[in-house]
């Protein structure tokens, strides 16, 4: 039988996943990291990506918003600000997002330095989503 790990996918009103898989990547703010069975203890933040995890030989992605991960003795937990699967993603929504957020960082000289983080980040998430469905 092959080692697994439990992989839980947490976003603050509910849980998206709880289950074994045989690996997991995550979007670490320092890079991607995987984990397999009897990986080291530790925790982590993650930044807005893709996350991916193997499960019965086939590998499933998800889109996250950031948020943080501990990898303890039998698997990973994370607490993300936002999970999406494919299916939950409208293609049409995240491009006019994401043509909304160019829209605005052009007037990035007039804007106050917390809105331009903002809109930032809400040009990052609306990529990410587009790339999931890629």
């Amino acid at each position: 039988m092959n080692e697994r790990i439990y992989l839980r996918l947490l976003c603050p009103y509910k849980s998206v996943l709880e289950e074994e898989v045989e690996a997991v990547i995550v979007p670490g703010e320092l890079g991607e990291f995987g984990v397999l069975p009897r990986h080291t203890k530790f925790a982590t933040t993650l930044v807005t990506g893709i996350l991916r995890y193997i499960q019965d030989g086939k590998t499933h992605r998800l889109s996250i918003g950031g948020g943080f991960a501990e990898v303890h003795a039998n698997g990973v937990t994370v607490l993300a600000d936002s999970i999406e699967r494919p299916r939950d993603i409208d293609p049409e929504r995240a491009k006019q997002a994401r043509d909304r957020a160019l829209e605005e960082l052009k007037n990035r000289p007039t804007l106050k330095e917390v809105e331009v983080s903002r809109w930032e980040q809400r040009l990052l998430r609306a990529e990410n989503r587009l790339k999931l469905l890629s």
